[in-house]
C-alpha cells in the first residue's frame, strides 16, 4: 500500500496500558504505519514473533504491572538493530520498572507527557529503512562474504542512508583505521570507500524497488552529492541506468554485481578461497 513513507507500510509495535498514548499514536501515524497495540507482555510477544516489526515503543509496565524491560532483549535477539523507544512518565518518578527499561539500553527515551509522535517518527525512519534493508539482503550476502569483511559490510548497509567515512566505520567497529584497511586488503579490497559505495548502491536499489520515490528524491534523502552523482555511480558500478535498476530486480541485481566485484578483487590479488575464509 502506497503512503508518504514508501510502498510498504512500516509496522510499529506499541506496548502501552494508556488509552491516551495509543490514541495519540494511531491518530498521528496511522496513515503512515501499521500500529500493533499490546497491553500485556504476552500480547506483545505474539506480535513480534509472528510479524516483522520495524520499531517498538514500550511503556515501563504492562496493564498487570509487569516490567517491559525483558522484551527489549527478546526483540533484539530476533531483530539485532531494532529501534526501541522507552516511554517513561515524569509523574511516576524513578521506579524500578523505569530504571530497568532505561538500563536495557533502548534507542531513545521519551516522556509520555511530552510525546511528539511525528518528530519521533521522522527521527526513526532512517533506522526503519536500514533495519528493513539489512533483513532483506543480509541472508543472501552473508554466505559469500569473508568473515573478516562481514562486520564492515553489515555496518555499511545499516548506515547506508548517509555517507560513511573510513574513520567513522573504524570507530564503530572498534578498530584502528589501519587495521580496517588491512582487513580489506587481505581480501583483495583495495578501497574501503569503494566497498561502502557498493553497500550504498544496494540500499539505493532496495529503495527503488520498495518505494515509489524518484531517483532525485532518493539521492537527496541519502545525501548523495546530487541526483546526477547517484545516476553516475549506478552506471559506473552496475553498468545500467537507475530506471533499469528499478525495473529489472532492484537489490538482487546490485547484490549479484557486488559479489562479482568481490570475487574479481580476490582473483586480481591472488586471494584463494581458504585465504578469504
Amino acid at each position: 500500500m502506497s503512503n508518504a513513507l514508501g510502498e510498504h507500510r512500516i509496522v510499529v509495535l506499541l506496548l502501552s496500558p494508556s488509552f491516551v498514548v495509543v490514541t495519540r499514536l494511531r491518530a498521528a501515524i496511522g496513515s503512515e504505519c501499521e500500529v500493533l497495540c499490546a497491553t500485556s507482555l504476552a500480547h506483545a510477544r505474539r506480535h513480534f514473533t509472528t510479524r516483522r516489526i520495524a520499531a517498538a515503543l514500550l511503556e515501563t509496565e504492562d496493564t498487570a504491572g509487569a516490567q517491559t524491560a525483558p522484551l527489549v532483549h527478546e526483540m533484539r535477539s530476533l531483530y539485532a538493530a531494532l529501534p526501541v523507544v522507552a516511554i517513561v512518565r515524569r509523574s511516576a518518578g524513578f521506579t524500578a520498572a523505569t530504571m530497568a527499561l532505561v538500563e536495557a539500553q533502548p534507542t531513545a527515551v521519551v516522556l509520555a507527557e511530552e510525546l511528539d509522535v511525528l518528530s519521533l517518527l521522522r527521527s526513526l525512519v532512517p533506522r526503519f529503512r536500514a533495519s528493513e534493508l539489512v533483513a532483506d539482503v543480509w541472508p543472501s550476502l552473508e554466505p559469500d562474504l569473508p568473515s573478516a569483511l562481514q562486520p564492515l559490510v553489515r555496518l555499511a548497509l545499516a548506515r547506508s542512508a548517509t555517507p560513511l567515512t573510513v574513520h567513522a566505520a573504524a570507530l564503530a567497529l572498534g578498530l584502528h583505521r589501519k587495521t580496517l584497511w588491512s582487513h580489506c586488503r587481505r581480501h583483495g579490497v583495495g578501497s574501503v570507500q569503494a566497498l561502502v559505495m557498493w553497500c550504498r548502491l544496494i540500499a539505493v536499489a532496495h529503495a527503488l524497488r520498495t518505494r515509489s520515490h524518484s531517483v532525485d528524491a532518493i539521492a537527496n534523502e541519502m545525501e548523495f552529492a546530487s541526483p546526477t552523482a547517484l545516476r553516475n555511480a549506478i552506471r559506473r558500478y552496475l553498468g545500467i541506468t537507475a530506471t533499469a535498476l528499478r525495473t529489472t530486480g532492484g537489490e538482487e541485481i546490485a547484490c549479484d554485481a557486488f559479489r562479482t566485484w568481490l570475487a574479481d578483487a580476490r582473483a586480481r590479488h591472488g586471494v584463494t578461497t581458504s585465504d578469504a575464509a
